[in-house]
């Protein structure tokens, strides 16, 4: 088998799109480029892979800004091992701090800020010319023990002249059938203040979301669909726009392809959208040809919180939505952030309250997460002007004006992450659960009582929403009516809500187990 010129690493959990457009556009390039998966390899298999091919390029994809010291660590482990290959980065964090990146890690030699196929593409033309680094538009790289900024590359204008992304030969499959993620557009108009995606691409000349045509899309999906079994399609994309005209012409559109390619009967698909984007009459029309879910980017019950988050719409906006989604008995999902830098114990009550009315009828399942200030965010820059921001380069993190709230955030932590977080945490496990219920509806109703299966997930889901949220209540009741050493000498009554919830999680999990079993 021939040797790779480029091998690009990042995690995989789900599939990284990112590192596999670039693997295809090489590829179309006549450039060997493979991919290894670090969830799927240790550090020690790496090295040996690198060994093996000896690529003259190795990628690092930095996915997550919780992940730079561990990209650090195996770095300066592959240096210590002799590997004196090239070092590149890319991904959000490394774009918009491509100097903090590279000081961080010394091993590494450059880092491709913005879209990587094209500056990947130059680099490993002009690997052996370093004096030609200087014109590769994209790329922050060491030389002579300096750091050098070039200008930014401008931004692919026309995204169906990229290959698909590569695909693995087997991919990942639920009850026999193909799932994939694929994107039919990239960047986002809005600015939401926790997000970096403004800033990820802000620097590079072009529009702020270029889309696919909707007939690249569908061939897409149909070469999927006939090569692998692709059955379940997840778009990744930052915001699947249905919100003005021009988005809903190419919405028109995307389903009249849809429908001539003769797959749309067969085939189920999810898009992440906002809120103030929910239309039933282009709804309608999309489930016609196969969606089956949405997932909603809700963020806060309260129009405190919404605009601290920069949503630019009120709440009766996402009751309204969700409203809609109901009427249209369309199952969806929802992030929501509990915790902010201005938060307050009115406002958490609010979002608690707001998560109350959402969750009690069992039809999405009620979870939460603090919001975290990633570095090229609006609330990142206004943390630091207040003098608030704190926490790691990896790992930042703010004070809160009600000092109480910090107690609240380990109770919260202790009693909910795993229920939250954790793939085996009920959250997830629910979530699943809900899929596998809509999957088997579609695709095996001859074979088993789905509506019945249905019934009793939304069942569980509506009786852990409703623990989670009482003895959430609970917590912060107790803790607005006492002072910090209040709270400290009265932990006892802390730690039996976090055992109780953790009770309830386990007898949920027990009975969701046993239901999943009866479903096999």
């Amino acid at each position: 088998m021939e040797k790779a010129d480029i091998l690009l690493v990042g995690y995989e959990e789900w599939e990284n799109l990112g590192l596999r457009s670039i693997a295809a556009f090489l590829l179309k390039n006549h450039i060997n480029a493979k991919i290894f998966s670090c969830d799927k390899g240790s550090k020690e298999s790496l090295l040996a892979t690198i060994k093996q091919e000896k690529p003259l390029i190795v990628g690092f994809s930095l996915i997550f800004q919780r992940m730079l010291y561990e990209f650090a660590e195996l770095i300066e482990y592959l240096r210590k091992k002799g590997v004196t290959t090239h070092f590149t980065m890319g991904g959000h964090f490394p774009s918009i701090e491509a100097q903090k990146t590279l000081k961080t890690i010394p091993g590494l030699n450059s880092v491709i800020r913005g879209e990587g196929e094209e500056t990947l593409l130059e680099l490993f033309h002009h690997i052996a010319q370093p004096k030609h680094w200087s014109k590769i538009k994209g790329l922050v790289y060491r030389i002579n023990g300096k750091i050098k900024t070039n200008p930014p590359r401008p931004l692919i204008k026309n995204l169906d002249n990229l290959p698909y992304p590569l695909r693995d030969k087997h991919v990942i499959t639920h009850r026999g059938l193909g799932i994939c993620s694929i994107l039919a557009s990239r960047g986002c108009y809005y600015n939401c203040s926790f997000c970096s995606i403004q800033k990820f691409y802000s620097d590079s000349p072009g529009p702020k979301r270029r889309a696919r045509s909707p007939g690249n899309v569908v061939k897409e999906m149909k070469q999927l669909f006939h090569e692998h079994n692709v059955r379940i399609f997840i778009f990744e994309d930052d915001d699947f726009a249905m919100k003005a005209p021009a988005h809903q012409k190419w919405l028109e559109e995307f389903i009249l392809q849809l429908k001539k390619s003769r797959i749309s009967d067969q085939i189920i698909w999810r898009v992440s959208c906002r809120a103030d984007e929910i239309n039933p009459e282009i709804l309608k029309k999309m489930i016609d040809v196969g969606l089956m879910s949405v997932y909603i980017g809700i963020e806060s019950g309260n129009n405190e919180g919404l605009k601290v988050y920069n949503k630019r719409y009120t709440i009766d906006t996402v009751y309204r939505a969700l409203d809609i989604l109901h009427n249209l008995n369309l199952p969806y999902e929802f992030g929501f952030m509990l915790l902010n830098p201005y938060s307050t114990f009115t406002t958490i009550k609010k979002d608690i309250e707001f998560l109350k009315k959402i969750g009690e009828n069992g039809q999405a399942v009620c979870h939460f997460t603090k919001m975290v200030p990633y570095a090229g965010t609006p609330i990142a820059e206004k943390l630091k002007k207040e003098r608030r921001l704190k926490g790691t380069l990896a790992f930042p993190d703010y004070t809160y004006i009600d000092s109480r709230i910090e107690l609240l955030q380990v109770f919260l932590t202790e009693a909910f992450h795993f229920r939250n977080f954790d793939n085996n945490g009920l959250v997830e496990k629910l979530r699943y659960a809900k899929f596998d219920s809509i999957v088997l509806n579609k695709f095996f109703s001859h074979k088993y009582d789905t509506k019945a299966y249905a019934k009793a997930i939304q069942d569980l889901i509506r009786k852990s929403n409703e623990v989670c949220l009482e003895n959430m209540s609970l917590g912060v009741i107790f803790m607005e009516q006492r002072s910090e050493k209040d709270i400290l000498d009265n932990w006892h009554y802390v730690s039996y809500l976090i055992e109780k919830e953790k009770y309830m999680d386990f007898y949920i999990n027990s009975n969701l187990d046993w239901l999943m079993k009866c479903f096999l």
